[in-house]
């Protein structure tokens, strides 16, 4: 009794509430009967000497049967005894409640019920049964709700039934939580409306305020310069997002503008008129990886607090598999306050830079809730995938406006996932906004089309193709706005043609020898690899940056790369060649002399070119904005092995040999990157293969294969995003944990290698930290299990390697894809022993200075 009033009583609290907009007491009537299968046999039984014999009669064993499944069948079963807490429809029908609503407030454990099968259910003892009546009939007394008014369509139904089962889950964790909902005694719930008044609702709003969950109150808008006072003068984006007309109810804004036109801050801007408009309580940004969000949250942690009321206590959370890696972020958060069941009293003893409740910063699920959080796409995503939980994360994003960068760095699966993402938080009633350097009009199409059927509106065409380009899209109209580009970013960068890797490496290392800042991103981490070695055998002592080090080698050079070549490095420090993957190709705030690249698709040269002359500096009076690409020359009629024979590795990573063909044939033919004239010609050019003559022969079935696994990876995730009409239901999936439903498509199986040394007789983790779980963390690599399937144990660390791994998460010691790799050390570097798919024995290398190299066969 006491912990269904606690749940109901948070439910009433939250401020997620509202967005129902229903009676409190019609919400805490439904939430208080989360619970009601716990009076059944099958749940009493786990204690048999609390067995309740007075409702239930003599102790017997029946079929295990989870509580909830047990709910939903009671609560379904008594669609006329709750008929006074459901309004009827205009045909005075009740029963449309169907499964949708009951399955909402039983199946609060992060996932529907399950349906019980027939024998079970014959099972219920009539007590359980004639209790649970009972039960029905004191809330209904306690909290004399309002009946729940009918939706008025199905669909409506649908989205009335996924906000319950989010409200019901998050209220669930909270009223769960023993530090702040102490166990009672019988007594102290006797009365329970008592109980409720003078105990439950205030201690609920003491947890709500300790989770860091209420209101956060926006400051009052005063322009760009306000939230970012070094800009005197805002951007031309800038000051559309400052003063376009926004419509009321949920809007999707487009931005689409040149690398460094202030696009981040634009939107920034466009979110806190949304917020003092109160269209949203808060921000998710979500980037495309761990890097870009890392970058970002050290950009709002500096700025967020100026978009709320100075005697506001806004959270900030950073939000990826990863986060709690970053020593930033663990400083922001705030003491777990468990045992109090309330904030800290003083907020001047919490961060003064950002802040973050631990209970927020304790499960990347529970990240979503805060009043700012930034995190990867992928946190985003499985709120439109049946997994559990996937109900906390709608809640916690439907009062926020969804910001997301990179919108065009998607394959087909993610752009895919991302429309489901963008109808789910429409129909909510999120708000969002979408930033790109350009997207294809029929992209841009689609997301625009998946947000307004959200909306429950019809398909309008777009028509504009100027640049740069802002589209705002509300329940009623779509306005699309030419804007200007920034002043000085108007520019040409020359593109020059590169045949031959030692022809690059030559002019990098002239370039270099001109005190030149220079990076080469390469397509590939082996490519990288090499380009390293062959930069150094010319005397060079080139940095190396991709995903191939273990965690913590890997965000010391992430630190190292944005202190060099980022916009505060220093004269003295920028000169220097960074090797690269395509880690520095997005979002983060890098600024070159010298750009050199692998052909890649067009728009993701345009992403490089822009950490090319990024910020105003003093450059080596001989330097020219030039891009070099390193490419097969695009011939008339290539032959089969056009693309391999000189970049064998990016054939694998970018499947389809047209588009680089056509992307090289369209830059060559101009010689630049005119901006902002040539974006809009250049992408919709290369993405053109249906024009004459855009698929040399040869090329054909490569390109057809690759188009064609474009439409099965679209496909595959057609069929695993949840569909919203459908409701919170069971058969729309597994439901499984997030960490075995993944957001993106994986091409080949990786695996986890977590580095271990010798320690006197033991294994430890590679990195030192006093936690250990921190400590595996950051010595773990992913890597692809065709080149490491197995690492075997040296002789006689066997019961080392065991006690080890003992020590690991219980999803860690039992997967397949967790590796132990014992590391001796050889130098500056370490060996170890791995074995790759269908392979012998190998003698794998790591260093935190090169990475992992799976190496040859052992003799």
């Amino acid at each position: 009794m006491a912990h269904s009033l606690d749940v109901a009583a948070v439910a009433m609290a939250l401020p997620a509430a509202a967005r129902l907009g229903l009676p409190l007491s019609t919400i805490g009537f439904w939430v208080a009967l989360h619970d009601i299968g716990k009076l059944c046999g099958a749940f009493q039984g786990k204690v048999p000497e609390h067995w309740p014999g007075t409702i239930l009669g003599p102790c017997v064993t029946v079929a295990a049967a989870p509580h909830d499944a047990l709910g939903l069948y009671l609560l379904s079963q008594m669609i006329d005894r709750l008929a006074p807490a459901i309004g009827p429809t205009p045909k005075g029908r009740r029963l449309w409640i169907g499964p949708r609503i009951p399955q909402a407030v039983a199946g609060h454990h992060g996932r529907p019920a399950v349906e019980l099968p027939a024998i079970t259910r014959l099972q219920i003892e009539p007590g359980a049964r004639a209790a649970a009546a009972r039960f029905v009939d004191l809330m209904l007394s306690l909290f004399d709700p309002e009946p729940l008014p009918y939706p008025g369509s199905e669909r409506a139904v649908a989205r009335l039934g996924w906000q319950l089962a989010g409200l019901t889950i998050l209220a669930d964790w909270i009223g769960s939580r023993q530090g702040w909902f102490p166990y009672v005694k019988p007594q102290d719930v006797a009365d329970p409306a008592a109980y409720l008044r003078e105990r439950a609702i205030p201690q609920a709003r003491r947890a709500i305020e300790a989770a860091s969950l209420g209101i956060a109150a926006p400051r009052r808008f005063e322009g760009v310069g306000a939230l970012f006072p070094a800009i005197s003068i805002p951007t031309p984006v800038q000051l559309w997002a400052e003063t376009v007309a926004l419509p009321p109810g949920p809007v999707l804004a487009v931005i689409e503008d040149l690398t460094g036109s202030g696009k981040t801050e634009a939107a920034l801007t466009l979110a806190h008129r949304l917020l003092v408009g109160g269209q949203g309580s808060g921000l998710f940004v979500a980037l495309p990886t761990m890097a870009t969000a890392n970058a970002m949250y050290g950009r709002l942690a500096e700025a967020y607090r100026r978009l709320f009321a100075d005697n506001a206590n806004p959270s900030l959370v950073l939000a990826h598999g990863r986060a709690g890696l970053d020593a930033r972020f663990a400083a922001t958060i705030a003491p777990d306050d468990a045992d109090h069941g309330r904030a800290p009293d003083e907020p001047a003893d919490e961060p003064a830079e950002a802040h973050c409740a631990a209970w927020l910063a304790d499960d990347s699920r529970r990240a979503l809730l805060a009043d700012i959080g930034v995190g990867t796409i992928d946190q985003a995503l499985f709120s439109v995938l049946p997994v559990r939980h996937a109900a906390l994360r709608q809640q916690g994003l439907a009062g926020k406006i969804l910001i997301i960068d990179e919108a065009h760095a998607f394959d087909a699966y993610m752009h895919r996932e991302l429309r489901a993402l963008l109808e789910f938080h429409a129909a909510l009633g999120g708000s969002a906004i979408l930033l790109s350097a350009t997207l294809p009009l029929a992209t841009r199409q689609e997301l625009v089309d998946s947000f307004r059927k959200g909306l429950g509106q019809a398909k309008a065409p777009l028509g504009a193709t100027d640049y740069p380009l802002a589209t705002l899209a509300g329940p009623a109209a779509i306005v699309e706005t030419r804007c200007d580009p920034r002043p000085g970013l108007s520019r040409s960068v020359a593109v020059c043609e590169i045949s031959e890797p030692d022809v690059m490496i030559e002019r990098i290392a002239r370039a270099h020898a001109g005190g030149q800042a220079v990076a080469w991103v390469r397509n590939t981490v082996d490519d990288a690899i090499a380009a390293h070695a062959a930069c150094t055998a010319r005397g060079l002592v080139p940095l190396l940056f991709h995903a191939r080090f273990a965690m913590a080698d890997r965000l010391a050079i992430e630190a190292e790369v944005l202190r060099r070549f980022g916009k505060d490095g220093t004269p003295a420090e920028r000169p220097g060649v960074l090797i690269a993957t395509q880690v520095i190709e997005q979002s983060l705030d890098l600024d070159f002399d010298l750009l050199c690249s692998d052909l890649a698709p067009v728009d993701l040269l345009i992403q490089r070119a822009g950490r090319l002359w990024r910020h105003r500096r003093d450059r080596p009076h001989d330097a020219r904005c030039e891009m070099l690409l390193l490419s097969p020359p695009p011939v008339a009629e290539p032959d089969i092995d056009w693309l391999r024979r000189l970049l064998p590795g990016t054939e694998a990573v970018y499947r389809d040999p047209a588009l680089l063909w056509r992307t090289a044939r369209a830059l060559f033919a101009r010689g630049a990157i005119t901006t902002p004239d040539d974006m809009r010609p250049l992408i919709e050019t290369a993405y053109d293969r249906d024009g004459p003559a855009q698929v040399p022969e040869a090329l054909r079935l490569a390109a057809e294969r690759a188009e064609g696994e474009a439409r099965a990876a679209s496909g595959i995730a057609a069929q695993n995003v949840l569909r919203f009409d459908h409701g919170y239901a069971r058969d729309a999936g597994l439901w499984e944990r997030d960490d075995r439903t993944p957001t993106r498509i994986e091409r080949e199986e990786h695996v986890t290698l977590r580095l271990a040394r010798r320690n006197g007789d033991s294994i430890v983790p590679y990195v030192e930290d006093p936690d250990p779980r921190r400590a595996w963390a950051m010595s773990e690599i992913g890597v692809a299990r065709r080149l490491i399937e197995a690492c075997p144990v040296p002789a006689g660390l066997d019961a080392a390697a065991r006690q080890a791994r003992a020590g690991w998460g219980r999803w860690e010691r039992e997967s397949d894809r967790y590796l132990l790799a014992i590391v001796e050390r050889e130098g500056d570097a370490f060996a170890f022993t791995s074995t790759p798919r269908g392979g012998k024995p190998r003698i794998s290398r790591y260093s935190p200075v090169i990475g992992l190299e799976p190496a040859a066969p052992s003799a």
